[in-house]
């Protein structure tokens, strides 16, 4: 007997002619629909680290959203883990959203600034059948793992540094050792130094837990080093999903040509120093 909403695709996230945006008022008792994503389709393979790639406004966001199961789309498939999440009742969408591990984009906004590091970190056990022993021995593995001393467990937000903050809010994305891991822009709030450091961090736990990574960024180099597969999106529309090396090599579309072009140039610069 088949559960609702599931399906034998064993992909880690499939999307299917995926529209979706955003409402707002318009006049009396009027609505506006704005699409952010037009028919988008994308699938990603469990185990592989993709890159969604576009300029700021292009929808990598809201993409992640409907993934995260918090924006239902107007229209289209979204399978998460082999289930149509939007198919399922919603007290029921958590089994499979709880799977996921999401870093957001901003950490200084993201930390809740109340809460010492040890329950930022312990938030996605909550609903676990784990012991409090249990919950604390994943804490700090997942602290090991970001490379934290044990220390910060008691401190709050305010008292670390932009890099510290960063690596709890992936310390709590993969305390629960996720199935897929969600990465929204995770070096632009970071200084140049720290990028590389974080860019590393996140490659060595994709690897030790296995797990499937979507990363977005409007930054082409950083994708490089985090994804083998290139996404483009450009106005709320996929316009290339290739290889890195063959995005590189044979760049078929504008934006694609535009960003080689704009690394290059910074490549250049930075060599004539």
């Amino acid at each position: 007997m088949s559960l609702a909403g599931s399906t034998p695709n064993r992909s880690a996230v499939e999307l299917v002619d995926v529209t979706a945006g955003y409402w707002t008022a318009d006049g009396f008792a009027l609505r506006r629909f704005h699409p952010v994503l037009k028919g988008v389709s994308v699938t990603v393979r469990r185990g592989e680290r993709v890159a969604i790639v576009g300029e700021s406004g292009s929808g990598k966001t809201t993409l992640l959203r409907v993934v995260l199961g918090v924006l239902q789309p107007a229209s289209g498939r979204v399978v998460v883990m082999g289930r149509e999440i939007y198919r399922l009742p919603r007290r029921l969408r958590w089994t499979v959203t709880s799977r996921i591990g999401y870093v957001p984009q901003d950490p200084a906004r993201s930390l809740n600034p109340r809460l010492k590091v040890r329950d930022i970190v312990m938030e996605p056990l909550e609903r676990s059948d784990l012991t409090e022993r249990e919950k604390m021995e994943r804490v700090r593995d997942a602290l090991r793992m970001v490379q934290l001393h044990e220390s910060v467990l008691d401190y709050y937000p305010a008292q670390l540094s932009g890099g510290m903050m960063q690596r709890v809010l992936i310390a709590r994305a993969v305390v629960h050792e996720p199935e897929l891991l969600l990465l929204d822009e995770p070096t632009s709030a970071l200084d140049v130094s720290i990028q590389a450091q974080v860019i590393n961090l996140l490659n060595s736990i994709q690897r030790k837990l296995g797990c499937t990574m979507v990363v977005v960024t409007h930054d082409l180099p950083v994708a490089q080093y985090l994804a083998d597969r290139a996404v483009l999106l450009h106005r709320g529309a996929v316009v290339e999903d290739v290889p890195f090396e063959e995005l590189v090599r044979s760049p078929k579309s504008e934006l694609a040509k535009l960003l080689i072009r704009s690394f290059s140039l910074v490549t250049s610069s930075a060599n004539g120093r």
